[in-house]
């Protein structure tokens, strides 16, 4: 089992894949904790019903492939809980599992460094899909939000490599910064990883949207990888 989760998903590291579900519903955390074990790819999958309590199970076991959460928790609320999140264990990749099927959410989930969207009236087909996508070192956006940015839906799939020849003429910074972005790393992270000021990590992303002709981190991704450059 291991060799074949190592082959399929690369970016997995070499201990036993772990998931985590944080969600303060109890029916509904384990629902998703029984799908996810059902897809056979993880072999230990835990579950916490609050921030709190998710951050105190990271610190005690930081190593976890996926980490599935609610937007909206007892503890934490939305922008609050994914940045907190993100910032304190930046190596762990976030799917965002919602009932918010708003632009907005879905837009605001990426700016905070989510590597997935999918919300909770979509198919666990949809949803087990999202989580292969996340494991593989990509993203996922829900062909819905593609759609109302005005982006084919086939975009919303998005691998964080950079061709060497990119047609926007990246400086090696902007390189770096934008393929820390397409890792979900918040401006912040970004900057510690590059020993780098938040404020020239927004410089650098400010450039690079305005050579792809988009506002938002989800624009970013899909325009990429519509250009060819993912």
């Amino acid at each position: 089992m291991a060799a074949v989760l190592k082959e399929i998903f690369p970016a997995m590291n070499q201990r036993a894949p772990r998931a985590l579900v944080v969600d303060d519903h109890p029916i509904v955390a384990d629902a998703m904790a029984t799908a996810i074990h059902a897809m056979r790819v993880f072999e230990r999958v835990d579950s916490a019903g609050s921030l709190a309590e998710a951050r105190r199970l990271l610190t005690e076991d930081p190593v976890c492939n996926l980490a599935v959460f609610d937007l909206h928790l007892s503890d934490a609320e939305g922008r609050d809980t994914l940045l907190a999140m993100r910032e304190s264990f930046p190596d762990v990749p976030v799917l965002i599992f919602s009932g918010d099927d708003s632009l907005e959410s879905i837009t605001m989930a990426f700016e905070c460094g989510a590597r997935g969207y999918a919300t909770k009236s979509s198919p666990m087909s949809v949803v087990s899909n999202a989580i292969r996508i996340v494991l593989s070192g990509s993203s996922y956006i829900p062909p819905e939000a593609a759609q109302m940015l005005g982006l084919t839906a086939r975009a919303t799939v998005a691998s964080p490599v950079i061709p060497h020849e990119s047609p926007l003429h990246l400086t090696g910074r902007q390189q770096q910064v934008f393929r820390l972005l397409l890792e979900g790393m918040p401006n912040k992270v970004i900057g510690a990883r590059l020993s780098m000021a938040e404020g020239t990590v927004k410089a650098h992303l400010n450039t690079v949207f305005r050579m792809l002709g988009v506002r938002t981190r989800v624009e970013a991704i899909l325009r990429a990888r519509q250009l060819g450059l993912l």
